[in-house]
């Protein structure tokens, strides 16, 4: 958890947060971060595979907000914000309750990553 939002990584592998088992989705897909007031902001790690439903058509995604229920499609594997969130599993494998930490939030507007930290901060051209 880091502070003001929880960063959930999502893809095939073992260690990642959010786990999908379908092949058309990579080891490390994307990352999905929930913001302390429930807002969400997807990333796609560098494959090119990530897209949300506009207008009727995919469109590829980068990094950017979604709606809790917009249409998301990682690979081939559709689903939503919503989704993926209900499949965070402790290590149990019980549905773990996750809750932001309410100390900060993310920035408002245009954001990027820190390369150096990971850290997503304001995008100030």
């Amino acid at each position: 958890m880091v502070s003001g939002y929880s960063l959930y990584r999502i893809g095939r592998s073992s260690v990642a947060d959010i786990q999908i088992g379908d092949s058309s989705v990579s080891r490390i897909h994307a990352e999905l971060i929930v913001t302390r007031n429930g807002s969400y902001y997807l990333t796609d790690c560098g494959n090119g595979g990530s897209f949300i439903a506009r207008d009727g058509e995919w469109t590829p995604v980068q990094q950017q907000y979604i709606g809790p229920t917009d249409n998301i499609l990682l690979g081939r594997y559709q689903t939503t914000a919503q989704q993926l969130v209900s499949m965070l599993k402790d290590r149990q494998g019980n549905s773990a309750e996750q809750s932001p930490s309410s100390i900060d939030d993310l920035p408002t507007g245009p954001v990027r990553r820190n390369i150096e930290t990971g850290e997503i901060i304001r995008d100030e051209d």
